[in-house]
């Protein structure tokens, strides 16, 4: 049985020579042909963020981001005790939708299916889990004033694991170590290899450059131009590894930095490619770099338009700026610093690029 639905839709246009994205003014009508049981539905279907919780977490609200398709022509349903669905929030862009959630204090670990359907049919089911917390006493331990922290660079440490040096499907490919621009192969093996150096150094605290992945043509060793916020980058290792790394520092009792990326995420990011809505990121009529004049911010007699450009012009033309009075993206960035504390037991943030974020 084959079925057409008609949507509506407003088509998402990149700018190369702005490097701007936008939505069309004019919206145009779209009929899809569904097969019944929506069954080509589940193929399209991208992403769920995060991609599972905590039960047990002193903050009951949880909103879900889910990516696919035309997701938001579904309904969303859910049953599971001590989980409640307050709201589906629709956006800009029909690939999209938000999923606020209320856990109840009592909600037990466990797993549970969200469903999508379309007019009473169900397209496809997400298995989502809440985990236990780890509530070993003294895993999250904070940073003080007393602790001896070094800095370092991951790509440009130590080389662990060369199997990981060069990975397929990723942009940049080339490894150089005569260059300064491009990677050398470090990774989050090395680190461990060296913990008991950093520990005879008296070092007390190891903060790196961001570990997540950064899916970007050139220059990707910093860490800086984001591309997935749940994914530790493949050349690194895994999301397992950086757990391993941090329980290993523990056992030396030596503590782990984070470093976050608030401001600007990179071009290559899964989300800047089908933005949510226009206000994910900051948009100008024509490409805008930020004035690097932080003074600007501080000072209560600058003007309003060089404190909007330092605040809100991006950092690199690679490197967009995301729009921190976003509600959405506020809720985006929190959850994810909370899951990865909760996932790894890390045991402080470092805020990147601290100026250039909205102070408010």
């Amino acid at each position: 049985m084959i079925r057409s639905l008609n949507i509506l839709l407003r088509p998402l246009t990149f700018n190369a020579q702005t490097n701007t994205l936008r939505f069309a003014k004019k919206s145009f009508l779209v009929s899809l042909i569904l097969l019944a049981g929506f069954s080509s539905f589940a193929q399209k279907f991208e992403r769920i963020e995060p991609m599972f919780w905590f039960a047990g977490m002193h903050n009951p609200k949880l909103q879900l981001l889910v990516h696919g398709e035309n997701i938001a022509t579904s309904n969303v349903t859910l049953s599971y005790p001590g989980v409640k669905l307050v709201k589906v929030n629709k956006v800009e862009n029909p690939n999209y939708l938000f999923l606020d959630l209320e856990l109840s204090s009592t909600v037990k670990a466990g797993t549970f299916p969200i469903n999508f359907t379309v007019k009473g049919k169900k397209i496809f089911s997400y298995n989502y889990e809440l985990k236990n917390r780890d509530k070993t006493a003294g895993r999250i331990q904070g940073v003080t004033q007393k602790d001896f922290i070094y800095l370092l660079m991951p790509d440009r440490f130590s080389n662990g694991d060369k199997s990981n040096d060069v990975v397929k499907g990723l942009a940049e490919t080339a490894l150089n170590r005569d260059s300064m621009y491009y990677r050398h192969g470090g990774d989050i093996q090395g680190v461990i290899n060296h913990l008991d150096y950093l520990k005879d150094l008296g070092i007390t605290t190891v903060w790196m450059t961001p570990e997540i992945e950064n899916n970007m043509e050139k220059a990707s060793y910093h860490g800086y131009a984001v591309t997935d916020h749940y994914k530790i980058d493949p050349r690194y290792g895994t999301n397992e590894l950086f757990k391993k790394y941090v329980e290993t520092a523990h056992a030396k009792s030596m503590k782990v930095i984070k470093d976050i990326v608030h401001n600007h995420i990179g071009t290559g990011h899964w989300f800047f490619k089908d933005l949510p809505m226009k206000s994910w990121v900051h948009q100008w009529p024509k490409y805008t770099q930020t004035s690097y004049r932080d003074q600007t911010v501080m000072d209560t007699h600058a003007s309003a338009a060089d404190r909007k450009k330092m605040l809100d012009g991006w950092f690199v033309p690679s490197m967009p700026d995301l729009d921190e009075q976003n509600p959405y993206v506020q809720n985006y960035l929190t959850q994810n610093h909370i899951w990865w504390i909760e996932y790894a037991g890390i045991d402080g943030l470092r805020l990147d690029t601290y100026p250039y974020n909205d102070p408010e």
